[in-house]
């Protein structure tokens, strides 16, 4: 694997262009946000395995930089001709779609094709009326509005992708028709993310986007047990982060407007009511 050279000192507000390993305009470019922890950091090593391949993964911090850049350089190594930039993306407030797109322009990528954007928030799930509203505020600035940031600032670079994709990571506590448990105000952020999804695909099919809302199960995460501590559910969730990024990338590579476009799908493949 290449060594990361250290991050620039250009910044802005939320943003800083961090690490730059140049790859080949040929390769598929995948931006993944929330990159450092959890299923984005297994969806980081997993993509960076393939050959061809250059991945943006954007994280929180510097901290959060530095951790994800040690994790990689101890990793098996990099595909054949593949490499990762690393940005860091304050997602607790939605950053500007220009902010979006000039980092990752600035970087040399002259498109991109998959955007998952997977970095989110979790918060207590407690019954509706018990529901706090800065909880509410908080989960929709993250899990649904800065997505949608994200998506506008990289529009143009997806445009110039022969196949663009964007995939917006929800959740089953997000369907409206499938209350089966509390969801406090992450179901309904994420009930607004499958909106979301569902407009863009609508919306934009002369560009031949497919917008897919993935749920990737419940995962052995620190989302996931937190979620199952509020639950009371005694034992880990079911799902482990590898079978769950194995089951992400099936459906991601294997996505097109005639099949999962417009729908919430599980990792498994299985369509979802909204």
């Amino acid at each position: 694997m290449n060594q990361l050279p250290r991050a620039v000192a250009k910044r802005s507000t939320n943003l800083q262009a961090a690490s730059t390993i140049m790859t080949p305009n040929a390769n598929t470019v995948y931006v993944i946000t929330g990159g450092n922890r959890g299923i984005g950091l297994g969806l980081v090593k997993a993509l960076l395995a393939r050959p061809s391949t250059s991945v943006i993964a954007t994280v929180r911090n510097d901290e959060a930089a530095r951790y994800l850049g040690e994790e990689i350089a101890a990793a098996a190594g990099a595909g054949d001709g593949s490499g990762l930039d690393i940005i860091t993306l304050d997602l607790s407030r939605a950053p500007s779609p220009e902010q979006v797109g000039k980092a990752v322009a600035d970087l040399g990528h002259d498109r991109v094709d998959v955007l998952i954007n997977n970095a989110g928030m979790s918060s207590p799930m407690v019954p509706a009326v018990q529901t706090a509203a800065d909880d509410l505020r908080a989960a929709f600035e993250v899990n649904s509005i800065a997505p949608l940031m994200v998506f506008q600032g990289l529009w143009p670079l997806l445009q110039r992708s022969a196949s663009p994709k964007v995939v917006m990571m929800t959740s089953s506590v997000g369907c409206i028709t499938l209350q089966e448990l509390s969801g406090g105000s992450y179901g309904p952020s994420k009930a607004a993310l499958n909106w979301i999804t569902r407009a863009l695909h609508l919306q934009n099919e002369e560009s031949g986007l497919v917008a897919v809302a993935l749920h990737p199960g419940w995962v052995q995460t620190g989302m996931g047990e937190q979620a199952a501590r509020d639950w009371g559910y005694a034992h880990q969730p079911p799902e482990t982060v590898q079978a769950s990024i194995t089951g992400i990338l099936e459906v991601v590579d294997g996505a097109t407007r005639d099949t999962v476009s417009g729908t919430m799908v599980t990792f498994q493949g299985q369509v979802l009511p909204w």
